[in-house]
């Protein structure tokens, strides 16, 4: 078996950082800041088939766009049909770190941060494995469920078939190891 990264291969690399689970009925359905609108059809999806009542959109404008990544997203929702009135933004994150800090704040104000016992987090493929551990750390006892955005440019099928998904994954993995070696997992 060939050995990709740091010992890991392509198989062992996919399973650490793909994780995916059967959505579960939650309490909240919690959306990672970021460019992709599948993110925002995602929780349309799992609203409408009556995963959680309420989603939690975050991300702020890292790459400097002139708009907030969450603002981005729950326009796409509420075109897609999400309610208004079940929506919640953060627009402040530039990191992973930051959706969940800035994410608690605004689910601390809304007053439903103590209620919390099962969330759905979407991201992307890729970030699952990040997004899920930063995520306990601050809501530690809560039970997560990892639901993928759905994009299909780099999967857990094809991401060391390009230049492009290899560099995307390496780094995420470096992401991982560092934020872990910083004691940020």
């Amino acid at each position: 078996m060939e050995r990709i990264y740091e010992g890991m291969s392509i198989n062992e690399v996919t399973d650490f950082l793909f994780l995916e689970d059967e959505p579960q009925r939650a309490d909240l359905i919690f959306v990672f800041g970021g460019r992709h609108r599948e993110r925002a059809w995602k929780a349309v999806e799992l609203f409408q088939a009556g995963y959680a009542p309420r989603v939690l959109f975050t991300g702020g404008d890292p790459k400097t766009t002139g708009r907030a990544e969450a603002v981005v997203l729950e326009e796409t929702a509420r075109a897609g049909g999400l309610p208004a009135d079940i929506l919640l933004t953060e627009a402040r994150s530039a990191n992973t770190e930051e959706n969940v800090v800035f994410g608690r704040e605004v689910l601390k104000q809304a007053n439903l941060n103590r209620d919390l016992k099962k969330v759905i987090l979407i991201s992307a493929p890729l970030h699952m494995r990040r997004a899920k551990m930063t995520f306990l750390r601050y809501f530690p006892g809560v039970e997560a469920f990892c639901v993928p955005d759905g994009r299909q440019d780099v999967t857990r099928n094809n991401w060391w078939q390009t230049e492009e998904g290899r560099r995307l994954i390496f780094r995420e993995l470096e992401k991982v190891r560092d934020q872990a070696r910083r004691g940020k997992l």
